[in-house]
């Protein structure tokens, strides 16, 4: 893998993994516009890292007073912020059951990502349909969680992007803006560990040039933490919709790579 490869490759894992646009769709699609590229497993796994680095950077203080209430005895509205958190993952663990098969399918027949990228960008925009609706100060209950954690379980599907979809789902709980990309993102970190936990089991790791590998990462660090930003700009301008514009239009383009 050259530099200019690991380049890109980090620059598009950082970006996708955050913005409502589908990280895994992303890969599928410039993996066919390149030729069916193998990625080593080590490298992909690597740039993971520097997203999930980006994330608790990025949210450092929220992460810190999780932390410190957690750890005393008395119980707060930071345990039930967790246990909200832990009861997505469980309902988003329990529908791989569902969505493994199909997954399988899909990588069979890249062209659902016609499908699967124009069902995000509607996604996007009942979300901004949505803005409007949200009660000011509410706290995610676990009705909430359960749903928010449904539409992560969707999201597993390539071409269907977690952020967008969790982000939805708390947005139709009319949950505030910047509540719903808040927790978006705590929820993001034991979805990203779970999917580094699999590909450690898949195993496989080939030598990997560290040069490139270094590269990679950091470009995939600084993406990620500028699609962070990005993100939490336009939820903060209630604007969802060029994301959804995007996604209509790389739909339309599929067909003519795959």
């Amino acid at each position: 893998m050259t530099i200019i490869d690991s380049i890109i490759l980090g620059i598009l894992q950082g970006l996708t993994e955050f913005l409502p646009v589908s990280s895994s769709g992303h890969l599928v699609f410039v993996e066919k516009l390149l030729g069916h590229k193998d990625v080593p497993l080590l490298y992909d796994i690597l740039l993971h890292v520097a997203s999930l680095l980006a994330v608790f950077i990025f949210f450092r203080n929220k992460l810190l007073n999780l932390t410190k209430e957690c750890l005393t005895f008395k119980y707060n509205k930071s345990h039930k912020y967790v246990m909200m958190i832990l009861l997505s993952t469980i309902v988003t663990t329990a529908m791989l059951v569902v969505t493994k098969p199909v997954m399988k399918s899909i990588k069979e027949e890249p062209v659902y990502l016609t499908v699967a990228f124009a069902f995000t960008a509607i996604l996007l925009l009942i979300a901004q349909s949505f803005f409007k609706k949200a009660i000011p100060d509410k706290e995610i209950s676990w009705k909430d969680a359960f749903v928010i954690g449904f539409f992560q379980g969707i999201a597993v599907l390539p071409g269907v992007s977690r952020s967008g979809s969790t982000i939805t789902g708390a947005l139709f709980r009319k949950i505030p803006a910047a509540d719903a990309v808040e927790f978006s993102f705590m929820l993001a970190i034991p979805a990203i560990l779970g999917a580094l936990l699999l590909e450690l089991v898949k195993g496989g790791f080939a030598f990997i040039d560290p040069v490139p590998s270094i590269v990679g990462f950091i470009a995939s660090f600084v993406a990620s933490l500028a699609a962070l930003k990005l993100l939490v700009f336009m939820m903060k301008k209630t604007v969802l919709y060029p994301f959804a514009i995007y996604l209509f239009i790389l739909s339309a383009l599929v067909p003519f790579v795959i």
